[in-house]
């Protein structure tokens, strides 16, 4: 019986974990059009073939998967690339957050970024 249980409980683990890698790549290469910015979440522009994007994404990702604060927009989507001039983007990844913007791949910026500090 306790075999059995067990059993169950590595499979369900082994489901979850694959559900959450099915997520993350299906979050990285979204191509979702962003119609509105949302102003009360951390606004992360990226491009899906970006290797400091990628650095970051990890990262980025697992940040939201606990706080549910970011709204991922990938420039790569020809729709989004409006957002490059409005928010006077000149590298990707770039955060914006309210008044506040940070570009680069430094983890200790962006983890102070990410906590809205």
């Amino acid at each position: 019986m306790i075999k059995k249980i067990i059993k169950i409980l590595l499979v369900l683990c082994i489901a979850g974990i694959a559900g959450i890698g099915y997520n993350f790549y299906q979050t990285e290469h979204s191509k979702a059009v962003i119609t509105t910015i949302k102003e009360d979440k951390i606004n992360f522009f990226y491009r899906d073939d970006c290797k400091d994007c990628k650095k970051v994404f990890n990262q980025v990702y697992l940040h939201n998967f606990f706080h549910r604060d970011i709204e991922f927009i990938n420039l790569n989507q020809e729709k989004n690339r409006k957002y490059i001039d409005e928010y006077n983007i000149h590298t990707v990844p770039t955060f914006i957050y309210k008044n506040k913007a940070y570009a680069g791949t430094n983890t200790a910026h962006l983890n102070k970024f990410l906590k809205k500090e």
